[in-house]
């Protein structure tokens, strides 16, 4: 029963130190980061709820450009398990020989547990894609289910994937 309470009390305390993360902070700071590939968010409102940061109808500039519009962003800091998730994204005409214009949402899922895998998810009207962006190898590996007419939609993005064993596979390593 005492270990019982310990375990409570620890959680507790984790809670707690979520609940009073400067993430606005954080967040700014990501947004300078941004800035420096001139990525620039705008328009956006930011709020907080139990540990849970959220970030409605942001508006995603490219070099000064209309990029995307995406409505909800929700990050999870959970220290165990940290998530963050965007929906409803739309793409700009100009940028979708680059990634298909319905994105409903975005999922990438980090864990301490594994600290090197980022876990990917993405669902549309393209289809679903899940896969993985490995930090330490720079690698990125994501495995597609398509819809029907993803392939007459966006033939450009589909020449990136290969068929591997039945499955549209796209792998590729950053420096």
């Amino acid at each position: 029963m005492k270990f019982l309470r310990y375990i409570l009390w620890g959680a507790l305390f984790i809670y707690i130190i979520i609940l009073f993360l400067p993430k606005e902070n954080f967040y700014f700071f990501i947004e300078h980061k941004l800035n420096e590939y001139k990525i620039v968010l705008g328009n956006e409102t930011l709020s907080e709820s139990f540990g849970i940061f959220n970030i409605n109808d942001a508006h995603v500039l490219y070099y000064g450009d209309e990029a995307a519009k995406i409505d909800k962003i929700r990050v999870m800091p959970f220290i165990l398990y940290n998530e963050i998730k965007f929906e409803n994204i739309q793409i700009a005409k100009k940028f979708q020989n680059f990634a298909p214009s319905g994105i409903e949402s975005v999922k990438a899922a980090f864990t301490p547990f594994y600290p090197i895998k980022l876990r990917l998810s993405l669902n549309g009207e393209f289809g679903e894609i899940s896969g993985s962006y490995n930090m330490y190898g720079k690698k990125i590996y994501l495995v597609l289910k398509p819809h029907e007419s993803f392939r007459q939609k966006y033939p450009g993005i589909y020449r990136e994937f290969k068929d591997v064993d039945g499955e549209l596979v796209y792998e590729s390593s950053f420096k």
